[in-house]
């Protein structure tokens, strides 16, 4: 009896150890997935990083360009209201020492240019954007 114990009991520790043999194989195996899950997460991530990296190089190169558009904008507003400026110093330096330049400059602006319909046009065009004043440049109105 004590020989079919020992067998008995050989064969309960040999059940044992295939036991956690396989529970240690399933947990291997599984580990071995959760690996391969975080590897592929891993590269996703990269190449969204990648991704994501090439966009903003796009938009800091197009932001780069905006602002150079900007200041050659700005620019070109000065140099134009400089000329404006001149000119108009030009042409009152003109009205003051050209008394045919000043008498036509004295005259009130017919009524289709101060943003009332001329008489003979029945129109309305006072409410039309950028009637009044029509961009004449026209000093010393009485």
């Amino acid at each position: 009896m004590n020989m079919l114990k020992s067998i008995a009991a050989a064969l309960i520790i040999g059940l044992v150890a295939a036991l956690l043999i396989a529970i240690q194989q399933y947990r291997v195996i599984a580990l071995e997935g959760q690996v391969t899950v975080q590897t592929r997460a891993a590269k996703d991530a990269t190449e969204a990083n990648t991704e994501s990296l090439k966009t903003i190089t796009t938009l800091q190169a197009e932001a780069k360009r905006n602002a150079n558009y900007l200041a050659d904008l700005q620019q070109r507003l000065k140099a134009s209201e400089d000329k404006a400026r001149q000119a108009r110093k030009d042409f009152e330096d003109l009205k003051r020492k050209s008394p045919a330049v000043r008498s036509w400059a004295d005259q009130p602006l017919p009524d289709g240019l101060r943003g009332k319909p001329a008489a003979s046009a029945g129109k309305d065009i006072s409410s039309k954007a950028g009637s009044a004043g029509n961009g004449a440049v026209r000093t010393g109105q009485r």
